[in-house]
């Protein structure tokens, strides 16, 4: 007996309980296309060069996570049955939380001696990103192809200028793609941020207790 109490001994030492009945237990509701109140959360960015009809591109690529925020609540969206195929309206409040990933393209303009070709006509999205997160992007006069024409100056953002900003992202799903197993797969999407003209800016901070897997 005396070894069967120091072996329940020793396992209590560091405690750990499951009390049965008291798991969470949430209804999922199914994403749904439309526009989300939230803030960027995460960002990173890398260099990106490529081809497309021949011609040679270099990129900076922005990836971001955008949050749905609590001003959903007063939304409704409406998602498809995947079992019935009909249409289900759903309380705003359901999306709260949730996240989307999106990404923006800067074209870069070659200097002399690069090798690939200016784009900045692909600018467009990423002019139009940075108006709806409150970045001005200053009009100056600058030659091209030999004439001298005004142009908007596309800033370098930073991560810290992205992170926590307030906007209105338009959420549809991506293309499909195939994954090694060969599955389909198909994510939802923030396609582009609209500007959100009472959205307060939060302050992003990392969550220090989060379980690392």
């Amino acid at each position: 007996m005396t070894e069967i109490n120091d072996a329940f001994n020793n396992v209590t030492k560091e405690q750990s309980f499951f009390v049965p009945g008291k798991e969470k237990k949430e209804k999922f509701v199914p994403f749904a296309k439309g526009e989300y109140f939230g803030h960027i959360t995460e960002c990173e960015d890398k260099i990106v060069e490529f081809e497309n009809s021949g011609n040679k591109y270099k990129a900076r690529l922005y990836t971001y996570v955008f949050q749905a925020s609590e001003e959903n609540k007063s939304k409704s969206f409406t998602y498809i049955d995947q079992l019935s195929g009909e249409k289900v309206m759903t309380g705003g409040e359901n999306y709260i939380g949730r996240t989307f990933r999106g990404k923006i393209w800067r074209f870069l303009e070659p200097s002399k001696g690069d090798d690939f070709v200016s784009n900045s006509e692909g600018n467009s999205g990423y002019l139009r990103f940075c108006e709806s997160i409150g970045i001005e992007c200053p009009v100056a006069k600058r030659v091209v192809d030999g004439d001298e024409i005004e142009v908007q100056l596309l800033p370098d953002l930073k991560l810290e200028d992205m992170e926590g900003k307030a906007g209105i992202a338009f959420v549809d799903q991506g293309r499909k793609w195939t994954d090694k197993e060969g599955k389909t797969r198909q994510y939802w999407d923030a396609k582009f941020i609209k500007k959100w003209e009472e959205g307060k800016n939060k302050t992003i901070t990392k969550d220090s207790n989060e379980i690392p897997f």
